[in-house]
């Protein structure tokens, strides 16, 4: 059986050591962010990463996905804190 595809990260959750991911689906995304990397907002409704460094749920941010793949990509977001 094959999945229909995604717009999530091209990365699994939880590649970056020492973060914390979790893909939040647009229907399930009540709130409206701003997100750290670009600094526009996260309308309600759009899917999106929420991320964070272990341990340390109160650092939790909120990404685009387009972002958060960028951050990683860009070595942007490391194992301690995210550096824009």
């Amino acid at each position: 059986m094959s999945r229909p595809p995604t717009d999530g990260p091209s990365h699994a959750p939880g590649e970056v050591p020492g973060y914390e991911e979790h893909l939040v689906p647009g229907f399930r995304a009540l709130k409206a962010y701003v997100c750290p990397t670009c600094t526009q907002p996260i309308a309600a409704g759009t899917g999106h990463v929420v991320a964070w460094p272990a341990g340390l749920t109160e650092e939790r941010r909120h990404w685009h996905r387009h972002c958060w793949r960028l951050a990683v990509r860009r070595g942007r977001v490391t194992g301690a804190r995210d550096v824009r």
